[in-house]
């Protein structure tokens, strides 16, 4: 289960180091030392650890004749079992994948029916991880856990329910619930180790709109657990572009985001209703140069990349502090 208690400075190395592998594929004691201010002796005593604890392996770069060791996460410490629910034609479907750490993915499934019932959902989930059991379920949710409970959710079979416990408890395997957009927007942020704020923002076809936010790598929660419910603010719109050009004003307005993402695919949006949205930003906020505005991601795969790495950072973290 996933440790409430405060790290260790010890800890907190060792998390920063396995911070550092997920980011690139692989680094060297050196450059790790760099980068994180740690001595090379120690280093390589975290290494030591991280290798005890088979979280990792290691390579060799050949550079200017000569052999560097190198390190990486071990894709095959564990596989993660990942539920990813989405609205479809105003019903949510259930897919699911096994992979590894890195992502390779062993084996996908599809619920033969749509999200009837919480059930139905567990029944799903327990018949999938049966007889090849993930280290963790990660399960991808449009909705938000509060207080335990997921609330604010398009999935009212599931409104008020502790999902986290009822899977835990269902399959004997610990459980980890991620709002869908916040994992589009971890999956497609462009990690960095300078300063990044990167934005998504995924309008479904029959549902109001979501909002994810990562900065600096962390993804933002907010007070209460709800940055993101974007439907609770003031913009109101009959004209659906037009809707989208307030959301887009407001959130690059107020967050001079890096990158920021629109999910419009469900809306079937024309090109010319795309150019005249990029248009209208690009007037109404002629002091914001330094964005990059993109419609063309792809929501289920930027979806399904974060809760791949959402899930990988909780594995790792578990192992480090539990």
């Amino acid at each position: 289960m996933t440790s409430k208690a405060k790290p260790t400075t010890r800890q907190r190395n060792l998390l920063k180091v396995l911070n550092l592998l997920q980011q690139n594929d692989s680094q060297s004691a050196k450059n790790l030392s760099i980068q994180t201010g740690l001595s090379i002796v120690s280093i390589n005593k975290l290494l030591d650890v991280l290798d005890n604890k088979h979280l990792i392996t290691n390579g060799f770069l050949n550079t200017s004749g000569r052999r560097a060791k190198t390190y990486q996460l071990r894709a095959d410490a564990g596989k993660l079992g990942i539920f990813q629910l989405i609205e479809s034609n105003g019903k949510i479907l259930i897919t699911y994948y096994l992979c590894d750490l890195l992502g390779q993915i062993y084996q996908k499934r599809q619920a033969t029916k749509p999200l009837e019932s919480l059930d139905y959902l567990l029944d799903f989930i327990k018949t999938m991880t049966l007889k090849e059991r993930p280290i963790k379920i990660i399960v991808g949710v449009p909705g938000v856990e509060l207080n335990s409970l997921l609330q604010i959710s398009d999935v009212q079979s599931l409104q008020g329910i502790n999902l986290t416990a009822a899977i835990t408890t269902a399959t004997g395997i610990d459980a980890l619930i991620v709002n869908d957009v916040n994992a589009s927007t971890y999956g497609a942020n462009k990690k960095s180790d300078q300063e990044n704020i990167t934005v998504g923002i995924y309008f479904p076809k029959n549902f109001g709109p979501g909002v994810g936010v990562v900065i600096n790598n962390h993804l933002l929660h907010g007070a209460d657990g709800l940055t993101g419910e974007i439907e609770f603010g003031t913009v109101s719109s009959n004209d659906k572009t037009q809707e989208i050009i307030q959301h887009l004003q407001n959130i690059i307005n107020l967050l001079n985001p890096n990158l920021m993402i629109a999910y419009i695919e469900k809306l079937n949006l024309s090109s010319g209703e795309i150019n005249h949205i990029k248009q209208t930003i690009d007037k109404k906020l002629p002091l914001h140069q330094n964005y990059s505005l993109i419609f063309d991601h792809n929501f289920k795969k930027d979806y399904l990349t974060g809760l791949i790495a959402i899930g990988r950072q909780q594995f790792l973290h578990d192992q480090v502090v539990d």
